[in-house]
């Protein structure tokens, strides 16, 4: 037996809600698949092939686990036989449950009271138990001998004793929490925050410590995405705004999936190249496979809540929640034969892979089903009233210390037997301490205890008292990617009331329940060693000892001493940013880069800087560009995270453009106008004396005149702007009869400053020519 797997009773457990939405995709070293709707009413196709799948259980006993939540109970159920074998009471009726096999050891989840607990199949007695977080935030993982517990509330992956449930080495935690987690054929996790952040990870048994291989961003992925498992790497479904991403199979694809939205129903592993899910409430199954993503229309052939599906010899099965039955489909999206049918009014199908079968399991139901490799299927007994249930069950399960957990937590020291010494808490304790004076002997001298004995008047002559409280153990701090702490420990014996956390002499950090062995504070970024200290009433406190150091490290502070300038520049129309500032106090983390955020009166830029100076270029509509108001945000970066930012005002030292004359001014002396030429053709030069005020003669920018009247159009001339004559080329052409020979002109002057103009008062005159007879040459 080698093979482990979830057989979860309905879809609660993997399912999730979302607001659906469109947007382009792109996903690193991605193919884009076409998306394909498919009406499952379409004519049945044939049953076909030996296709390739994963098996979820892979027992070689023959034996299958079922859930039964309405009994609170799981059964053994034998296929060949099609009778159950077993059964044992792990909860009360109606708690939900989930069940995971392998190597003779059977792992049951109780998601109603947030247990999870180890059994040894040879004698189906229980062997380890831990508190996990109730309802459906928490998985069992694996992949050879090794098991992982996947926390999704909590944002932990942390590996697991099979046999004591309890965690070893350090646990993996992400910042942001985990949406989805699932495992591939090698071994490796892949996990998916809410901001989209795909982590592949690896456990290290040597080091017993997850190893980080490789990180990316799946773009519009949300708090609601799903992961699927394959021989190599993962599919992501996407709910959020509907998107299909598979990575690290060798051939990466991306593609919308506009139908699948709602709540979403998964395998936990599948072939890479047939991978389905489930949208309850739109009715469609969406199947990704042969360079597409087929969306099948369940709702039109009366499956309208399709439940968590499973590819099983090459085909595609489909439980139909609240109609009794199971569908059968080809990758391609048509029906492959008969529906399945189970008992509709007993509870809803659930899948579970084993032994090269699929079974179907209907938790309350009498009869199950199984389909074989053949595509056969033949109906099982699930539940015999007259089968009597195993005696190691439910009672082990809520009577310590029937079951003692084997310590198997990595700590930087030796595990510290239990000592004599009562302990007070640095705060918060109370009060009032037993009464541990000796008792006197028949001499009237006190008595004295053994070397380990520890003398509790609650006890004394009554062997059927509790037993004195022990000091927890093997306590291990580990740094989080967020900069606290996690610290762990565990503890034997007699259960304590709760357990303080303080730092190693100081004061008390965070008080938890006796049920937990796990916790996280927040502390100041430098060295640390904590303490848990188990508090009983009526009994003296029992301080364990301190844990191996962790040095922590923070988020960097905000950059200091911002100072910069913006100047401009008479010949183009760009300006330059300069910025600079004093390194951020990296808090035990080095500073790895600078984001500078910089915003003008033009738009806004963003640049990311190694170096604690930055230069922008920004560009205006005209010379001696001002792009003011400017200012600058920058926030240091380390491996934590941001740091706050640091904002600053940037002021404007560059050139001003020269200040416009006044405008509307006459330019021309009007008594000093002259007109030469051959006047026949009605060709020559007028030339204009000019009397401009002083503002004009001294304007240190652009003069230009723009002379109207040519049968040519107007003409635009750049001059000195101090000039005191200028010449106008005139061209009225030959005046003929009638024509009386007079032509208009006029000019207008314009001083330019890059930024803005200003204009004279127009100067108009008139010209006279010969008039040449109608027809003359």
């Amino acid at each position: 037996m080698n093979g482990l797997t979830r057989a979860t009773h309905g879809i609660a457990a993997r399912l999730r809600a979302l607001a659906p939405g469109k947007h382009q995709r792109s996903a690193r070293g991605a193919a884009e698949l076409s998306v394909v709707v498919v009406a499952a009413s379409l004519v049945a196709g044939v049953l076909f092939g030996n296709g390739v799948t994963r098996t979820a259980v892979d027992i070689a006993d023959g034996l299958t686990w079922f859930t039964d939540d309405p009994t609170g109970e799981v059964i053994e159920v034998n296929p060949a036989t099609g009778r159950p074998e077993a059964r044992l009471p792990v909860g009360a009726d109606g708690d939900q449950l989930d069940v995971a096999q392998y190597d003779g050891r059977l792992i049951v989840t109780n998601r109603t009271t947030g247990t999870l607990t180890s059994f040894d199949l040879t004698s189906i007695l229980a062997s380890g138990q831990q508190r996990i977080t109730p309802g459906g935030a928490t998985d069992v993982l694996h992949h050879g001998d090794t098991v992982f517990l996947l926390d999704r509330e909590r944002g932990t992956i942390a590996d697991v004793d099979p046999v004591t449930t309890e965690a070893i080495g350090e646990m993996w935690s992400s910042p942001e929490g985990i949406a989805d987690a699932a495992i591939d054929g090698r071994g490796h996790l892949w996990a998916i925050d809410p901001q989209g952040l795909l982590t592949e990870l690896r456990w290290s048994s040597s080091s017993q410590q997850f190893v980080v291989e490789d990180d990316r961003q799946i773009d519009h992925s949300g708090a609601r995405s799903v992961v699927v498992g394959h021989e190599r790497g993962v599919t992501v479904f996407g709910p959020d705004e509907g998107i299909v991403v598979q990575v690290g199979t060798g051939h990466d694809v991306v593609a919308d999936a506009a139908r699948i939205s709602g709540e979403l129903a998964v395998p936990t592993s599948s072939p890479g190249d047939l991978v389905p899910a489930s949208s309850p409430d739109t009715g469609t199954v969406a199947i990704v496979g042969d360079g597409q993503v087929r969306e099948v229309e369940m709702s039109a052939i009366g499956c309208e809540k399709p439940g968590r599906p499973e590819v099983f010899e090459g085909l595609v099965y489909v439980p139909c929640t609240g109609a009794g039955r199971v569908v059968r489909l080809t990758p391609d999206g048509r029906r492959a034969g008969a529906d399945i049918e189970v008992a509709a009014d007993d509870g809803d199908p659930d899948l579970v892979l084993d032994d090269g079968n699929l079974l179907i399991n209907v938790p309350g139901a009498t009869k199950g089903a199984v389909v074989h490799s053949d595509g056969t299927v033949s109906t099982i007994v699930r539940y015999d009233e007259s089968l009597q249930p195993s005696s190691g069950g439910a009672h082990s399960l809520v009577s310590p210390p029937a079951i003692q957990p084997i310590t198997a937590t990595v700590t930087s020291g030796p595990a510290v037997p239990p000592t004599n010494v009562a302990t007070t808490p640095p705060s918060g304790p109370p009060t009032e301490q037993p009464d541990t004076s000796p008792s006197t002997g028949p001499t009237g001298e006190p008595e004295s205890p053994g070397p380990h004995e520890t003398r509790n008047p609650s006890t004394t002559g009554n062997p059927n008292a509790p037993h004195p409280l022990q000091a927890p153990r093997t306590v291990t701090a580990a740094e989080l990617p967020s900069g606290s702490v996690q610290v762990t420990w565990t503890h034997a014996g007699d259960p304590a009331d709760s357990f303080t956390v303080q730092e190693e002499d100081g004061p008390v950090l965070v008080t938890v329940s006796g049920e937990e062995r796990q916790t996280t504070v927040s502390v100041a970024p430098g060295p640390h060693r904590f303490t848990v200290t188990a508090i009983r009433e009526g009994d003296p406190y029992e301080t364990s000892a301190p844990s191996n150091a962790v040095n922590t490290s923070g988020r960097p502070s905000a950059v200091t001493d911002v100072v910069g300038h913006v100047s401009g520049n008479p010949d183009d129309t760009s300006a330059a940013v300069n910025v600079s500032w004093s390194p951020a106090t990296d808090n035990g983390s080095p500073v790895v880069s600078y984001t500078v955020v910089m915003s003008d009166a033009y738009g806004t830029q963003t640049q990311t800087f190694t170096t604690t100076s930055a230069t922008f270029t920004t560009y205006c509509q005209s010379t001696y560009c001002n792009p003011s108001p400017v200012t600058v945000r920058i926030t240091a970066t380390n491996a934590k995270g941001d740091g706050p930012p640091a904002n600053a005002t940037l002021s404007y030292d560059g050139p001003v453009p020269p200040v416009l004359p006044a405008a509307g001014k006459q330019l021309v002396r009007d008594d000093d106008t002259t007109w030469t030429g051959f006047s026949s053709a009605g060709l020559g030069t007028t030339t204009l004396t000019l009397a401009p005020p002083p503002d004009w003669v001294q304007f240190q920018g652009t003069c230009t005149w723009t002379h109207s009247g040519n049968r040519t159009g107007d003409v635009t001339t750049e001059y000195p702007c101090s000039s005191k004559r200028i010449s106008v080329a005139i061209d009225n052409g030959p005046a003929r009869a009638p024509d009386d020979g007079r032509f208009d002109h006029s000019i207008l002057f314009t001083a330019s400053n890059g930024v803005a103009t200003v204009t004279s008062a127009t100067y108009e005159w008139e010209t006279e020519q010969r008039v040449l007879c109608d027809r003359c040459s």
